[in-house]
């Protein structure tokens, strides 16, 4: 994008078309691209580098690019989710759901992927059902779907209310809605299913390397050490090193 269309119809059409903010002035040189919907925001960046590298940056061109990207996006996504379902071995998803599930694969939650967090709590579930003789392909159904209100954008609330109104939507099984509804313990667990399926998803966020800590919570936990050490008598200095 030509630095003096800063203020003109060619950055506006993109923003437009594609919902995202362009920001040229960030850094010289860079184009920051900003939006809460992961999937726009990855069409954006697609379509930003088909229109600089084509060159013919002009608002019918840009319209035609994206267009073309937010396709075959679609057609990536939709791959995405049949092959996590395929993977986890389950079938006869409606095909909208699939849809909705492959948006895991460009969603992060506290740095952790959320294709790999769902197959990782789809397996630990599974693991634990089993062992507990409890209904195994429910128990699967509840973790493939339990955040899956993650990646609906066009709601507000939390993605626990999101997710169990958009499940019925598609007239999904109520005992997996019910385990999507309990995995955060906002009301009682109604089956041993539903409480295994907060059980596998807290471990596989909980355990060691899963997610990433944000740095302002990291160096007030590095604050709050070094104060906790230096209200010691005798100690004037302390300073947290990891």
């Amino acid at each position: 994008f030509p630095s003096h269309d800063k203020e003109g119809g060619n950055i506006k059409t993109f923003e437009e078309v594609t919902g995202v903010e362009v920001d040229l002035d960030s850094s010289p040189g860079d184009l920051l691209i900003t939006c809460f919907d992961p999937v726009r925001r990855e069409i954006a960046k697609l379509a930003m580098e088909r229109l600089i590298a084509d060159g013919r940056i002009q608002p019918a061109k840009i319209e035609e690019i994206v267009e073309k990207t937010k396709s075959e996006m679609d057609q990536i996504i939709f791959k995405e989710g049949t092959e996590l379902c395929h993977k986890l071995g389950i079938f006869n998803i409606p095909k909208e759901v699939i849809q909705t599930l492959g948006r895991f694969r460009y969603r992060f939650s506290y740095g952790q992927n959320m294709i790999e967090h769902v197959m990782e709590v789809c397996k630990i579930g599974a693991s634990i059902a089993s062992e507990l003789k409890a209904d195994v392909e429910l128990v699967k159904l509840g973790c493939l779907f339990h955040d899956i209100g993650k990646v609906i954008m066009d709601k507000e609330g939390s993605h626990v209310d999101t997710g169990v109104e958009y499940l019925r939507k598609f007239k999904i099984n109520e005992k997996v809605i019910d385990c999507v509804a309990e995995h955060h313990e906002d009301r009682p667990f109604s089956s041993i299913e539903s409480a295994i399926v907060a059980l596998a998803d807290h471990v596989s966020g909980a355990r060691p390397g899963a997610r990433t800590e944000d740095y302002e919570s990291y160096v007030k936990r590095m604050r709050n050490l070094e104060e906790a050490a230096t209200s010691f008598d005798g100690v004037d200095h302390a300073f947290a090193i990891v």
